[in-house]
């Protein structure tokens, strides 16, 4: 069972939907850990491929504001249900990481922290890639990507939780 583990929503059931692999218990607590230090001021969270939506409505419980970007339209019914039974306000952006990304640039928007999973058979490096060139994230900000232990980037800090791994980039000034 899926659940919220800290802030306001600390332990809310979260509904899965069937295209989604959700973020493990382990790294998510140690993600947000994390953060919850780094930037005690929180800030804008962007929650790419999100799925079922627990990593953005993590972020949302823990005082961050949040979009989660999701073009599947069984994944987008879960997160507006998980957001209303967890009483959290985040924006939802139905519609391709692409399109996303490229309008967020275009539009100058920028966040502290963005975060994405992609489906494994995506080619994780270009993904993250296409992130990192975006500009959406702010001076001193992370981009973060989780992907299986096995994958090794040859930039940013290496983080592994069992058979996942997150690499955190920071963005320079």
């Amino acid at each position: 069972m899926l659940r919220i583990l800290g802030g306001t929503a600390r332990g809310v059931v979260l509904k899965v939907p069937a295209s989604a692999r959700p973020s493990p218990v382990r790294l998510r607590k140690a993600l947000f850990d994390y953060l919850r230090y780094r930037y005690p001021h929180r800030g804008r969270f962007l929650d790419l491929y999100a799925g079922s939506g627990a990593v953005g409505l993590e972020a949302a419980s823990e005082g961050f504001g949040v979009v989660l970007v999701e073009k599947d339209p069984e994944a987008i019914r879960c997160i507006r249900e998980n957001a209303r039974r967890a009483r959290l306000s985040v924006r939802i952006e139905a519609r391709s990481v692409e399109h996303y990304l490229l309008e967020a640039q275009q539009r100058g928007l920028r966040f502290t922290v963005a975060f994405m999973a992609p489906p494994y058979p995506h080619d994780l490096v270009q993904a993250f890639e296409r992130l990192r060139q975006a500009s959406v994230v702010e001076p001193g900000g992370l981009c973060i990507l989780q992907h299986p232990a096995e994958l090794v980037l040859p930039l940013g800090e290496r983080r592994v939780y069992g058979r996942n791994a997150l690499t955190l980039v920071e963005v320079g000034g």
